[in-house]
């Protein structure tokens, strides 16, 4: 490539949006397809392997004639630089459907967990005329576990159960007034 043509290569790259892994200026069709195997081969790629692995039966004989073709290809249109910037986008990609499906199961479990607290809050307010219903027990795990998966949620907790800020390993404990009867 002149310094001519590189010059209109940037000219380009700088107007029009480019990937580098889509076929460069002067790039023939061949070399191309070849770029193509040799980038989709994926994170163990290399020359070789990509040669062979595009060779049909009938044309095993010509491996090493192909393989020295793709190897001057490979430097004059940058392939293993190509592959990673492919390889990068495909990661921004998968990591970005990760996030959308993290976001989709964080606000599930958002409502859910408030759900569980109108439902703890509803049994707390009712315990005065109905004591039987909601033991001691079920009150303290309802609410231990739907505000332990609220701030969880919120990414408030991160160091494990036992070793979190302010406590001491032990169960959350609640206090009842000798009155209480809703055991």
């Amino acid at each position: 490539m002149t310094d001519i043509d590189k010059t209109i290569e940037e000219a380009k790259a700088a107007i029009l949006p480019f990937e580098s892994w889509e076929r460069l200026t002067g790039e023939s069709g061949a070399a191309y397809a070849a770029f193509c195997s040799y980038r989709d081969y994926g994170p163990d790629r290399n020359i070789r392997r990509a040669v062979e692995a595009a060779l049909s039966e009938a044309e095993r004989g010509k491996v090493e004639k192909r393989y020295r073709m793709w190897r001057v290809w490979s430097t004059q249109f940058r392939w293993r630089e190509r592959a990673a910037d492919y390889d990068q986008y495909l990661d921004r990609l998968k990591q970005t459907e990760k996030r959308k499906t993290i976001e989709a199961q964080e606000a599930v479990y958002r409502e859910a967990t408030g759900k569980m607290l109108r439902v703890v809050n509803k049994k707390l307010d009712l315990m005065e005329m109905e004591p039987g219903e909601l033991t001691q027990g079920a009150v303290v795990e309802w609410l231990t576990t739907a505000i332990s998966t609220d701030r969880e949620i919120a990414g408030i907790t991160t160091a494990p159960k036992g070793e979190r800020e302010g406590t001491s390993g032990k169960q959350l404990e609640i206090q009842f007034t000798p009155e209480f009867e809703g055991l």
